[in-house]
Protein backbone atom coordinates (compact mmCIF):
# COMPACT_ATOMS: atom_id res chain seq x y z
CA UNK A 1 0.00 0.00 0.00
CA UNK A 2 2.16 3.09 -1.40
CA UNK A 3 0.64 6.36 0.74
CA UNK A 4 0.00 9.68 -1.26
CA UNK A 5 -0.32 13.09 0.74
CA UNK A 6 -1.02 15.49 -2.17
CA UNK A 7 -0.18 19.47 -1.05
CA UNK A 8 -2.00 22.45 -2.63
CA UNK A 9 -2.96 25.55 -2.23
CA UNK A 10 -6.24 24.63 -4.83
CA UNK A 11 -8.52 21.43 -5.07
CA UNK A 12 -11.82 21.44 -6.50
CA UNK A 13 -14.50 21.51 -5.33
CA UNK A 14 -13.51 23.54 -2.18
CA UNK A 15 -11.44 26.39 -4.19
CA UNK A 16 -10.62 26.97 -7.51
CA UNK A 17 -9.00 29.44 -9.08
CA UNK A 18 -7.43 28.02 -11.90
CA UNK A 19 -6.69 24.31 -13.65
CA UNK A 20 -4.34 23.65 -10.63
CA UNK A 21 -7.41 22.62 -9.05
CA UNK A 22 -9.09 20.69 -11.72
CA UNK A 23 -5.85 18.20 -11.59
CA UNK A 24 -5.72 18.12 -7.38
CA UNK A 25 -9.66 17.36 -7.36
CA UNK A 26 -9.35 14.81 -9.72
CA UNK A 27 -6.26 13.06 -9.72
CA UNK A 28 -6.36 11.43 -6.37
CA UNK A 29 -9.64 10.02 -7.05
CA UNK A 30 -8.51 8.37 -10.10
CA UNK A 31 -5.36 7.07 -8.16
CA UNK A 32 -7.10 5.84 -5.57
CA UNK A 33 -9.35 3.76 -7.92
CA UNK A 34 -6.44 1.98 -8.82
CA UNK A 35 -6.50 0.48 -5.86
CA UNK A 36 -3.11 -0.67 -3.69
CA UNK A 37 -3.09 3.53 -2.20
CA UNK A 38 -3.65 5.11 0.43
CA UNK A 39 -4.11 8.81 -1.05
CA UNK A 40 -5.20 12.09 0.34
CA UNK A 41 -4.98 15.47 0.45
CA UNK A 42 -4.19 18.69 2.46
CA UNK A 43 -4.87 22.46 1.53
CA UNK A 44 -5.93 25.50 3.58
CA UNK A 45 -9.24 26.07 4.85
CA UNK A 46 -10.04 29.50 3.16
CA UNK A 47 -12.99 31.83 4.07
CA UNK A 48 -13.85 31.19 0.46
CA UNK A 49 -15.02 27.46 0.64
CA UNK A 50 -18.30 27.12 0.53
CA UNK A 51 -20.70 26.81 3.36
CA UNK A 52 -21.89 23.60 2.56
CA UNK A 53 -18.76 21.97 3.11
CA UNK A 54 -17.11 24.19 5.89
CA UNK A 55 -20.22 22.81 7.78
CA UNK A 56 -19.35 19.40 7.10
CA UNK A 57 -15.65 19.45 8.17
CA UNK A 58 -14.43 17.83 11.45
CA UNK A 59 -12.03 18.82 13.77
CA UNK A 60 -9.20 16.07 14.08
CA UNK A 61 -6.44 18.82 15.81
CA UNK A 62 -4.86 21.49 16.94
CA UNK A 63 -1.90 22.61 18.32
CA UNK A 64 1.12 25.45 18.13
CA UNK A 65 4.06 25.76 16.32
CA UNK A 66 7.32 28.50 16.23
CA UNK A 67 6.49 30.15 13.42
CA UNK A 68 8.26 33.81 13.08
CA UNK A 69 9.41 34.34 16.22
CA UNK A 70 6.49 33.52 17.66
CA UNK A 71 3.71 30.44 18.46
CA UNK A 72 1.02 30.14 15.85
CA UNK A 73 -2.00 28.37 16.12
CA UNK A 74 -2.59 25.37 13.85
CA UNK A 75 -5.88 23.46 13.68
CA UNK A 76 -6.53 20.63 11.49
CA UNK A 77 -9.75 19.48 9.92
CA UNK A 78 -11.53 16.79 7.43
CA UNK A 79 -13.80 15.76 5.37
CA UNK A 80 -14.23 12.87 3.43
CA UNK A 81 -15.38 12.96 -0.08
CA UNK A 82 -15.99 10.01 -2.45
CA UNK A 83 -12.83 7.83 -1.82
CA UNK A 84 -10.34 10.70 -0.77
CA UNK A 85 -9.89 12.11 2.87
CA UNK A 86 -9.48 15.74 2.77
CA UNK A 87 -7.77 17.76 5.39
CA UNK A 88 -7.55 21.48 5.85
CA UNK A 89 -5.06 23.54 7.34
CA UNK A 90 -7.26 26.35 9.82
CA UNK A 91 -5.68 29.80 10.95
CA UNK A 92 -7.66 32.63 11.43
CA UNK A 93 -5.32 35.24 10.30
CA UNK A 94 -3.42 33.71 6.88
CA UNK A 95 -6.79 31.92 5.68
CA UNK A 96 -10.07 32.25 7.29
CA UNK A 97 -10.90 36.66 7.61
CA UNK A 98 -9.62 37.05 3.95
CA UNK A 99 -11.90 36.89 1.09
CA UNK A 100 -9.74 35.83 -1.39
CA UNK A 101 -7.15 33.20 -2.29
CA UNK A 102 -4.38 34.81 -3.13
CA UNK A 103 -2.59 38.79 -3.84
CA UNK A 104 -2.63 40.03 0.16
CA UNK A 105 0.76 41.56 0.17
CA UNK A 106 2.11 38.51 2.12
CA UNK A 107 2.20 35.49 0.20
CA UNK A 108 5.58 34.45 1.31
CA UNK A 109 4.14 34.53 5.08
CA UNK A 110 1.32 32.59 4.10
CA UNK A 111 2.26 29.86 2.11
CA UNK A 112 5.71 29.21 4.23
CA UNK A 113 3.50 28.84 6.84
CA UNK A 114 1.03 26.15 5.73
CA UNK A 115 3.77 24.42 4.68
CA UNK A 116 5.48 24.12 7.52
CA UNK A 117 2.01 23.29 9.30
CA UNK A 118 1.22 20.89 7.04
CA UNK A 119 5.04 19.04 8.22
CA UNK A 120 4.25 19.69 11.87
CA UNK A 121 0.54 18.22 11.30
CA UNK A 122 1.47 14.84 10.39
CA UNK A 123 1.99 13.55 13.67
CA UNK A 124 -1.29 15.04 14.59
CA UNK A 125 -2.78 12.96 11.89
CA UNK A 126 -1.45 9.76 12.36
CA UNK A 127 -0.44 9.64 8.79
CA UNK A 128 2.70 9.41 7.16
CA UNK A 129 3.21 8.98 3.52
CA UNK A 130 5.17 7.34 1.66
CA UNK A 131 5.24 10.28 -0.72
CA UNK A 132 4.37 13.47 -0.24
CA UNK A 133 3.06 15.12 -3.68
CA UNK A 134 3.33 18.95 -4.12
CA UNK A 135 2.08 21.35 -6.54
CA UNK A 136 3.58 24.36 -7.88
CA UNK A 137 5.11 27.07 -5.64
CA UNK A 138 2.88 27.50 -2.84
CA UNK A 139 4.12 24.13 -1.76
CA UNK A 140 7.58 23.60 -3.77
CA UNK A 141 9.66 24.35 -0.29
CA UNK A 142 8.20 21.12 1.29
CA UNK A 143 11.30 18.99 -0.42
CA UNK A 144 13.76 21.17 1.19
CA UNK A 145 12.06 21.41 4.63
CA UNK A 146 11.81 17.27 4.09
CA UNK A 147 15.66 16.65 3.39
CA UNK A 148 16.48 19.81 6.18
CA UNK A 149 13.71 19.92 8.99
CA UNK A 150 12.09 16.38 8.64
CA UNK A 151 15.09 13.77 7.82
CA UNK A 152 14.04 11.15 10.04
CA UNK A 153 10.48 11.00 7.90
CA UNK A 154 12.48 9.35 5.05
CA UNK A 155 9.10 10.77 3.03
CA UNK A 156 9.75 11.07 -1.21
CA UNK A 157 8.74 13.93 -2.95
CA UNK A 158 7.22 14.52 -6.06
CA UNK A 159 7.02 18.20 -7.94
CA UNK A 160 4.37 18.78 -10.63
CA UNK A 161 5.06 21.89 -12.51
CA UNK A 162 1.57 23.34 -13.63
CA UNK A 163 2.75 27.17 -14.64
CA UNK A 164 6.36 27.52 -14.31
CA UNK A 165 6.00 31.30 -15.13
CA UNK A 166 4.90 31.53 -11.21
CA UNK A 167 7.39 30.71 -8.85
CA UNK A 168 6.88 32.07 -5.69
CA UNK A 169 9.81 35.33 -5.46
CA UNK A 170 10.09 37.09 -2.67
CA UNK A 171 12.79 39.26 -1.18
CA UNK A 172 15.99 36.72 -0.34
CA UNK A 173 15.71 37.40 3.93
CA UNK A 174 12.12 35.89 3.88
CA UNK A 175 14.07 32.29 3.92
CA UNK A 176 14.38 32.99 7.91
CA UNK A 177 10.13 32.30 7.52
CA UNK A 178 11.49 28.59 7.92
CA UNK A 179 13.70 29.03 10.79
CA UNK A 180 16.76 27.28 8.48
CA UNK A 181 19.95 28.25 8.05
CA UNK A 182 20.91 30.17 5.00
CA UNK A 183 20.74 27.52 2.20
CA UNK A 184 21.72 27.91 -1.64
CA UNK A 185 19.01 25.35 -2.65
CA UNK A 186 16.03 28.28 -1.81
CA UNK A 187 18.16 31.65 -4.23
CA UNK A 188 17.44 32.41 -7.00
CA UNK A 189 18.99 35.85 -8.66
CA UNK A 190 19.38 37.06 -5.28
CA UNK A 191 15.74 36.78 -4.55
CA UNK A 192 14.22 33.59 -2.49
CA UNK A 193 12.58 31.41 -4.80
CA UNK A 194 10.13 28.58 -3.45
CA UNK A 195 9.38 27.26 -7.01
CA UNK A 196 13.60 27.05 -7.15
CA UNK A 197 13.84 24.93 -3.88
CA UNK A 198 11.16 22.41 -5.16
CA UNK A 199 13.16 22.25 -8.73
CA UNK A 200 16.63 21.70 -6.99
CA UNK A 201 15.31 19.36 -3.92
CA UNK A 202 12.40 17.09 -4.80
CA UNK A 203 13.19 13.51 -5.83
CA UNK A 204 10.70 13.29 -8.82
CA UNK A 205 9.11 16.56 -10.98
CA UNK A 206 6.17 16.16 -13.75
CA UNK A 207 4.67 18.68 -15.86
CA UNK A 208 1.13 18.23 -17.20
CA UNK A 209 1.54 17.61 -20.70
CA UNK A 210 4.40 15.27 -22.60
CA UNK A 211 5.54 18.65 -25.20
CA UNK A 212 5.34 21.61 -21.87
CA UNK A 213 8.27 18.93 -20.31
CA UNK A 214 10.56 19.34 -23.23
CA UNK A 215 9.75 23.34 -23.74
CA UNK A 216 10.57 24.21 -20.21
CA UNK A 217 14.07 23.29 -21.07
CA UNK A 218 14.34 26.20 -23.43
CA UNK A 219 15.14 29.59 -22.71
CA UNK A 220 12.09 31.14 -23.81
CA UNK A 221 9.51 28.62 -21.93
CA UNK A 222 11.83 27.92 -19.10
CA UNK A 223 11.93 31.38 -17.00
CA UNK A 224 15.34 30.83 -15.59
CA UNK A 225 15.12 27.55 -14.51
CA UNK A 226 15.67 25.64 -17.71
CA UNK A 227 19.42 25.34 -16.86
CA UNK A 228 18.54 23.33 -13.59
CA UNK A 229 15.56 21.18 -15.68
CA UNK A 230 18.05 20.27 -18.05
CA UNK A 231 20.47 19.34 -14.66
CA UNK A 232 17.39 16.77 -13.54
CA UNK A 233 17.51 15.08 -17.01
CA UNK A 234 15.44 12.18 -16.65
CA UNK A 235 13.80 12.97 -13.46
CA UNK A 236 11.39 15.62 -15.45
CA UNK A 237 8.48 13.56 -16.42
CA UNK A 238 5.48 15.12 -18.73
CA UNK A 239 2.78 13.53 -18.28
CA UNK A 240 -0.91 14.77 -19.99
CA UNK A 241 -3.43 16.33 -17.62
CA UNK A 242 -7.34 14.23 -17.79
CA UNK A 243 -10.79 16.02 -17.92
CA UNK A 244 -13.39 14.28 -15.36
CA UNK A 245 -15.84 13.56 -17.97
CA UNK A 246 -18.39 13.02 -14.89
CA UNK A 247 -18.47 16.79 -15.16
CA UNK A 248 -17.73 17.50 -18.32
CA UNK A 249 -19.87 15.09 -20.65
CA UNK A 250 -23.03 16.00 -22.83
CA UNK A 251 -24.84 13.12 -22.69
CA UNK A 252 -25.20 13.83 -18.57
CA UNK A 253 -24.46 17.41 -18.01
CA UNK A 254 -27.15 19.02 -15.69
CA UNK A 255 -26.47 22.49 -16.52
CA UNK A 256 -26.66 22.34 -20.11
CA UNK A 257 -30.52 22.58 -22.06
CA UNK A 258 -30.22 19.54 -23.73
CA UNK A 259 -28.12 16.03 -23.22
CA UNK A 260 -26.64 15.00 -26.81
CA UNK A 261 -23.87 12.05 -27.80
CA UNK A 262 -22.04 11.56 -30.85
CA UNK A 263 -25.15 9.89 -32.38
CA UNK A 264 -27.37 13.42 -32.02
CA UNK A 265 -24.86 15.40 -31.81
CA UNK A 266 -26.73 18.04 -34.76
CA UNK A 267 -30.09 18.52 -32.93
CA UNK A 268 -27.75 18.73 -29.35
CA UNK A 269 -25.64 21.35 -30.89
CA UNK A 270 -28.51 23.42 -32.52
CA UNK A 271 -30.58 23.22 -29.22
CA UNK A 272 -27.95 24.19 -26.87
CA UNK A 273 -27.51 27.04 -29.11
CA UNK A 274 -30.76 28.01 -28.91
CA UNK A 275 -30.68 28.25 -25.48
CA UNK A 276 -27.01 29.87 -24.91
CA UNK A 277 -28.60 32.91 -26.86
CA UNK A 278 -31.79 32.78 -24.94
CA UNK A 279 -29.42 32.87 -21.63
CA UNK A 280 -27.34 35.70 -22.99
CA UNK A 281 -30.59 37.70 -24.43
CA UNK A 282 -28.67 37.79 -27.93
CA UNK A 283 -30.66 38.05 -31.51
CA UNK A 284 -27.78 36.47 -33.05
CA UNK A 285 -27.80 34.09 -36.52
CA UNK A 286 -28.51 30.37 -36.04
CA UNK A 287 -26.92 29.57 -38.91
CA UNK A 288 -23.80 31.84 -38.08
CA UNK A 289 -20.78 29.61 -36.40
CA UNK A 290 -20.33 30.86 -32.95
CA UNK A 291 -16.03 31.02 -31.86
CA UNK A 292 -16.07 31.03 -28.37
CA UNK A 293 -13.27 31.60 -25.90
CA UNK A 294 -13.61 31.40 -21.63
CA UNK A 295 -10.33 32.43 -20.46
CA UNK A 296 -8.63 34.53 -17.73
CA UNK A 297 -7.47 37.71 -20.08
CA UNK A 298 -4.32 37.83 -19.80
CA UNK A 299 -1.01 37.95 -21.85
CA UNK A 300 -0.35 34.29 -21.74
CA UNK A 301 -3.47 33.50 -23.52
CA UNK A 302 -3.05 35.52 -26.88
CA UNK A 303 -5.23 37.88 -26.48
CA UNK A 304 -2.95 40.63 -28.43
CA UNK A 305 -3.36 38.38 -31.41
CA UNK A 306 -7.25 38.59 -31.17
CA UNK A 307 -6.88 42.58 -30.86
CA UNK A 308 -4.96 42.57 -33.91
CA UNK A 309 -7.56 40.97 -36.34
CA UNK A 310 -11.19 40.24 -34.63
CA UNK A 311 -12.21 43.89 -36.17
CA UNK A 312 -10.82 43.39 -39.22
CA UNK A 313 -12.67 39.97 -39.46
CA UNK A 314 -15.67 40.73 -37.71
CA UNK A 315 -16.07 43.42 -40.62
CA UNK A 316 -15.30 40.89 -43.40
CA UNK A 317 -16.30 37.22 -41.89
CA UNK A 318 -19.50 35.49 -40.91
CA UNK A 319 -19.38 34.02 -37.37
CA UNK A 320 -20.11 35.59 -33.99
CA UNK A 321 -17.90 35.53 -30.99
CA UNK A 322 -18.81 34.27 -27.47
CA UNK A 323 -16.68 35.72 -24.24
CA UNK A 324 -16.49 34.55 -20.95
CA UNK A 325 -13.53 35.64 -18.61
CA UNK A 326 -11.92 37.98 -16.86
CA UNK A 327 -8.23 39.50 -15.91
CA UNK A 328 -6.58 42.55 -17.33
CA UNK A 329 -8.38 45.80 -17.27
CA UNK A 330 -7.09 47.26 -20.83
CA UNK A 331 -8.46 43.69 -22.16
CA UNK A 332 -11.77 43.44 -20.62
CA UNK A 333 -12.04 47.33 -21.78
CA UNK A 334 -11.14 46.27 -25.14
CA UNK A 335 -13.95 43.35 -25.22
CA UNK A 336 -16.27 46.10 -23.73
CA UNK A 337 -15.59 48.09 -27.07
CA UNK A 338 -15.71 45.30 -29.29
CA UNK A 339 -19.44 44.29 -28.00
CA UNK A 340 -20.43 47.56 -28.44
CA UNK A 341 -19.46 48.01 -31.91
CA UNK A 342 -20.95 44.80 -33.78
CA UNK A 343 -23.49 44.37 -30.92
CA UNK A 344 -25.36 41.49 -33.51
CA UNK A 345 -21.91 39.69 -33.51
CA UNK A 346 -20.22 40.06 -30.43
CA UNK A 347 -21.34 39.09 -26.56
CA UNK A 348 -19.32 39.44 -23.81
CA UNK A 349 -19.59 38.15 -20.44
CA UNK A 350 -17.18 39.64 -17.47
CA UNK A 351 -16.53 37.48 -14.64
CA UNK A 352 -16.90 33.78 -14.35
CA UNK A 353 -20.12 31.23 -14.05
CA UNK A 354 -19.67 27.72 -14.24
CA UNK A 355 -23.20 27.08 -15.69
CA UNK A 356 -22.42 29.27 -18.50
CA UNK A 357 -19.34 28.10 -19.51
CA UNK A 358 -21.20 24.40 -20.14
CA UNK A 359 -23.49 26.21 -21.42
CA UNK A 360 -21.09 27.41 -24.10
CA UNK A 361 -19.27 24.57 -24.45
CA UNK A 362 -22.68 22.67 -25.35
CA UNK A 363 -23.80 25.54 -27.75
CA UNK A 364 -20.38 27.05 -29.53
CA UNK A 365 -19.31 25.84 -32.83
CA UNK A 366 -15.51 26.46 -32.53
CA UNK A 367 -13.27 26.97 -29.23
CA UNK A 368 -10.44 29.60 -29.42
CA UNK A 369 -6.76 28.83 -27.96
CA UNK A 370 -4.37 31.02 -29.63
CA UNK A 371 -2.19 31.01 -26.23
CA UNK A 372 1.62 32.53 -25.94
CA UNK A 373 2.25 28.99 -23.87
CA UNK A 374 -0.53 26.30 -22.41
CA UNK A 375 1.02 24.05 -20.08
CA UNK A 376 -1.78 21.56 -20.78
CA UNK A 377 -4.88 23.69 -21.16
CA UNK A 378 -8.36 22.03 -20.69
CA UNK A 379 -10.76 24.29 -22.55
CA UNK A 380 -9.52 22.55 -25.60
CA UNK A 381 -10.50 18.90 -24.37
CA UNK A 382 -13.81 19.86 -22.32
CA UNK A 383 -14.83 21.37 -26.11
CA UNK A 384 -13.42 18.13 -28.29
CA UNK A 385 -16.27 16.41 -25.85
CA UNK A 386 -18.87 18.45 -26.76
CA UNK A 387 -18.26 18.43 -30.22
CA UNK A 388 -16.92 22.00 -30.33
CA UNK A 389 -13.62 22.19 -32.47
CA UNK A 390 -10.69 23.85 -30.90
CA UNK A 391 -8.66 26.46 -33.08
CA UNK A 392 -5.32 26.86 -31.24
CA UNK A 393 -1.88 27.94 -31.14
CA UNK A 394 0.46 24.91 -31.43
CA UNK A 395 2.30 25.05 -27.70
CA UNK A 396 2.51 23.19 -24.66
CA UNK A 397 -0.70 20.82 -24.28
CA UNK A 398 -2.38 21.67 -26.98
CA UNK A 399 0.24 20.38 -29.30
CA UNK A 400 -0.68 16.76 -26.98
CA UNK A 401 -4.28 16.68 -27.60
CA UNK A 402 -5.22 18.84 -30.58
CA UNK A 403 -4.55 16.66 -33.79
CA UNK A 404 -4.71 19.14 -36.59
CA UNK A 405 -7.12 18.67 -39.51
CA UNK A 406 -6.10 17.15 -42.85
CA UNK A 407 -8.37 17.59 -45.34
CA UNK A 408 -7.31 14.90 -47.62
CA UNK A 409 -6.94 11.89 -45.32
CA UNK A 410 -10.16 13.51 -43.31
CA UNK A 411 -8.38 13.70 -39.50
CA UNK A 412 -7.65 15.57 -37.20
CA UNK A 413 -9.92 16.85 -33.90
CA UNK A 414 -9.15 20.73 -34.21
CA UNK A 415 -7.12 23.58 -36.26
CA UNK A 416 -3.97 24.79 -35.00
CA UNK A 417 -1.35 27.27 -36.15
CA UNK A 418 2.49 27.11 -35.36
CA UNK A 419 3.49 30.78 -35.00
CA UNK A 420 2.55 33.07 -32.33
CA UNK A 421 0.90 35.70 -34.84
CA UNK A 422 -2.21 36.89 -35.43
CA UNK A 423 -2.52 36.74 -39.02
CA UNK A 424 -2.01 32.56 -38.56
CA UNK A 425 -4.31 32.80 -36.30
CA UNK A 426 -6.79 34.27 -38.77
CA UNK A 427 -5.80 31.51 -41.26
CA UNK A 428 -6.48 28.97 -38.98
CA UNK A 429 -10.24 30.63 -38.22
CA UNK A 430 -10.70 31.40 -41.83
CA UNK A 431 -9.81 28.11 -42.60
CA UNK A 432 -12.18 26.18 -40.08
CA UNK A 433 -14.96 28.51 -41.58
CA UNK A 434 -14.87 27.86 -44.76
CA UNK A 435 -14.98 24.14 -43.91
CA UNK A 436 -17.76 24.66 -41.68
CA UNK A 437 -20.04 26.48 -44.34
CA UNK A 438 -18.93 24.81 -47.65
CA UNK A 439 -18.68 21.30 -46.54
CA UNK A 440 -21.35 20.16 -44.13
CA UNK A 441 -20.11 16.28 -44.57
CA UNK A 442 -16.49 17.02 -43.45
CA UNK A 443 -17.37 19.06 -40.59
CA UNK A 444 -19.65 16.04 -38.88
CA UNK A 445 -16.49 14.06 -39.76
CA UNK A 446 -14.34 16.76 -37.49
CA UNK A 447 -16.94 16.50 -34.85
CA UNK A 448 -16.65 12.81 -34.37
CA UNK A 449 -13.40 12.91 -34.30
CA UNK A 450 -13.70 15.59 -32.11
CA UNK A 451 -16.32 13.57 -29.51
CA UNK A 452 -13.93 10.59 -30.02
CA UNK A 453 -10.88 11.70 -28.48
CA UNK A 454 -10.00 10.27 -25.14
CA UNK A 455 -8.27 12.19 -22.21
CA UNK A 456 -9.85 10.64 -19.75
CA UNK A 457 -7.83 10.57 -16.13
CA UNK A 458 -7.52 6.92 -16.42
CA UNK A 459 -4.18 6.59 -17.95
CA UNK A 460 -2.94 10.10 -16.10
CA UNK A 461 -3.56 8.31 -12.88
CA UNK A 462 -1.39 4.75 -14.17
CA UNK A 463 1.64 7.02 -15.06
CA UNK A 464 1.40 8.87 -12.03
CA UNK A 465 1.04 5.59 -10.44
CA UNK A 466 4.24 4.33 -11.95
CA UNK A 467 5.96 7.87 -10.88
CA UNK A 468 5.09 6.76 -7.27
CA UNK A 469 6.74 3.56 -7.38
CA UNK A 470 9.75 4.32 -8.92
CA UNK A 471 10.96 7.30 -6.71
CA UNK A 472 9.97 4.58 -3.62
CA UNK A 473 12.35 2.48 -5.36
CA UNK A 474 14.83 5.16 -4.80
CA UNK A 475 17.34 5.40 -1.91
CA UNK A 476 16.88 8.03 -0.07
CA UNK A 477 20.02 10.32 -0.58
CA UNK A 478 19.47 12.46 1.91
Amino acid sequence: MIKVLHVSAECSPYVKIGGLADVVGSLPNEVKRLRGSDVRVILPFYKSIPKKYRDQVEDVASFKFDFEFDEQYVGVKSLKKGNILYYFIDNEFYFGSRDNVYNYGDESKRFAYFQLAVLASLKHIDFIPDVIHVHDWHTAMIPLLLKNKYRNYKIKTVLSLHNLAYQGVFPLQDYRLFNMEYDSKFEFDGHLNFLKSGIVCADIITTVSPNYAQEILTDYYGYGMQNLLKQRGSDVIGILNGVDYKEFSPEKDSLISYNFGIDDFKVGKRKNKEALFKTLKVDFDLERPVISLISRLVNQKGIDLIQRVFQEMLLNDDFTFILLGSGEDFYEEYFRNLEKAFPDKVKVHLGYSNKLAHMIYAGSDMFLMPSKFEPCGLGQIISLKYGTIPIVRETGGLVDTIEAFNEYEKKGNGFSFTNFNAHDMMHSIRYALHIYEMDKLVWDRIIINAMNSDFSWEKSAKAYKEVYKDVLRRNFNG
